[in-house]
């Protein structure tokens, strides 16, 4: 397109120079140069300016806003699995317990051998040997017993012959202590773990119920 106008513009100036007396051709030659160089300084000048502007739109358009990402980039956060909490595991590995036995629960085995044994009244636990414990919901006790002090000839018999034997109790419902069972004499040699109403388990966590020779 510049090059037919600068053609044009060439040709017009020397017509008008052939037609033109009052200036010389030369004149009128530079005339039209002047005037081609202005244009194409024009020309260039606006196609800068568009160049420019075509490039800022393009930049204004594809230019990622800070504000808003693109679909590809958006992460929808993830909610954190809940983790179910970890159970302590039982030093014992049972439900079954070994306890410290008050005095209220020494009384009460007691109380209930004496029911069990009637005539026989002067007695009490062999110092150290007393069993307690939980298992399943169900308290257990055993222990030994001796005569003490004012017990009658008729006791200590009694005692000789089956109350040195380990005595086994369980505790009701009611809270009510029952005897359960009694070593035999001999002695199992395996202690309380030979005596079927005290749970295994229990009887392992009371070493078998062996302390006592």
């Amino acid at each position: 397109m510049t090059e037919d106008f600068d053609a044009v513009l060439h040709r017009g100036s020397e017509e008008l120079a052939a037609r033109t007396s009052a200036r010389p051709a030369a004149a009128v030659r530079a005339r039209g140069d002047e005037l081609r160089r202005r244009h194409r300084l024009a020309v260039t000048a606006l196609t800068v300016v568009l160049v420019a502007s075509v490039a800022g739109g393009t930049f204004a358009l594809t230019a990622p806003s800070r504000k808003a990402s693109p679909p590809g980039a958006v992460v929808t956060p993830t909610a954190p699995v809940p983790t179910a909490p970890v159970p302590t595991p039982s030093t014992s590995g049972s439900p079954c317990r070994s306890l410290v036995v008050p005095q209220e629960v020494k009384e009460a085995v007691t109380l209930a051998y004496r029911r069990a044994q009637p005539g026989l009244t002067h007695f009490a636990p062999v110092r150290g040997t007393f069993y307690y414990g939980k298992c399943d919901g169900v308290f257990y006790a055993g222990t030994s017993f001796t005569p003490t002090a004012d017990a009658t000839e008729g006791e200590l018999v009694q005692l000789q012959d089956a109350g040195g034997a380990e005595k086994y109790f369980t505790q009701s419902e009611d809270s009510t202590w029952a005897f359960a069972a009694s070593d035999d004499l001999p002695r199992d040699p395996r202690g309380c773990a030979a005596i079927p109403e005290i749970p295994a388990r229990l009887a392992e966590l009371w070493d078998n119920c062996l302390a006592r020779p």
